[in-house]
C-alpha cells in the first residue's frame, strides 16, 4: 500500500502518454516540481481531466510509487488558461513565470515561499490594470531569483524581495527602476 500525499499545485506543463494518459509537471507547495503520471486523463468522462490540464491550479492527491509520481485525485480550483485565454499578455507571462519555474526548481524539493510568490502573482493578475502587469511580472521575477538564490540583494530596490504580496505600493516603488530591474534580471538569467 502506498501512502497518499496532498498538496496544492499548478500544472506547469503536460505531454501525452499512450492512448489514455498523461505526464505532467507540477509545481507544488510541498514537493516542489513533480513529474506525475496522470492515468486515463485524456478519457472524455475521466475525473482527472480538469486538474491535469495546462495552468490549473487546484488540490492534487499523489502516490510515489516504483516508476514515480501518480496523481490519484485532483480538483482544479482554477484554470489560469481560461481565466486569462482573452489577454494575451497575461498568458504569455504566466507563461514565461512557470517556465522559469520549471527550469530553475529542482525537482522533489519544497520551496513553499516561492509557491505563496507565484501564487499570489497569478491571482493578482487576474484583477489586474494592463499597465501594473509588466510590473508585477518584474517583481515576481526579482522574488523568484531572490529565493532561489540567483540574485544578490540590491539595497537601491526598497521592495520587500522576501514578501509574497503584491501590493500598489511595491509597484510604485518599482515603476521608475524598470529598466534597471529588468537588467538585474537578465544578469541573473544569464549566470544561472
Amino acid at each position: 500500500m502506498y501512502r497518499k500525499y496532498h498538496t496544492k499545485g499548478i500544472v506547469i506543463s503536460s505531454k501525452i502518454e499512450g492512448d489514455s494518459n498523461k505526464r505532467v509537471n507540477i509545481f507544488t507547495e510541498n514537493f516542489g516540481l513533480l513529474n506525475a503520471r496522470v492515468q486515463g486523463s485524456r478519457n472524455i468522462h475521466s475525473k482527472l481531466r480538469s486538474g491535469s490540464q495546462d495552468f490549473s491550479f487546484g488540490d492534487f492527491s499523489l502516490i510515489h510509487g516504483k516508476t514515480g509520481w501518480k496523481v490519484v485525485s485532483s480538483r482544479a480550483e482554477q484554470n489560469f488558461y481560461e481565466v486569462f485565454r482573452n489577454s494575451q499578455t497575461k498568458l504569455k507571462i504566466v507563461n514565461n513565470v512557470l517556465n522559469l519555474i520549471k527550469k530553475l526548481v529542482s525537482e522533489e524539493e519544497a520551496y513553499t515561499p516561492l509557491f505563496s510568490v507565484v501564487s499570489n502573482f497569478l491571482n493578482f493578475l487576474i484583477t489586474a490594470k494592463e499597465q501594473d502587469v509588466a510590473l508585477s511580472e518584474c517583481l515576481t521575477l526579482l522574488r523568484i531569483l531572490h529565493i532561489l538564490g540567483f540574485m544578490r540583494h540590491d539595497p537601491e530596490f526598497s521592495i520587500p524581495i522576501s514578501s509574497s504580496e503584491i501590493k500598489s505600493k511595491d509597484l510604485e516603488a518599482i515603476a521608475p527602476k524598470r529598466s534597471s530591474v529588468i537588467k538585474l534580471i537578465n544578469e541573473s538569467l544569464k549566470a544561472t
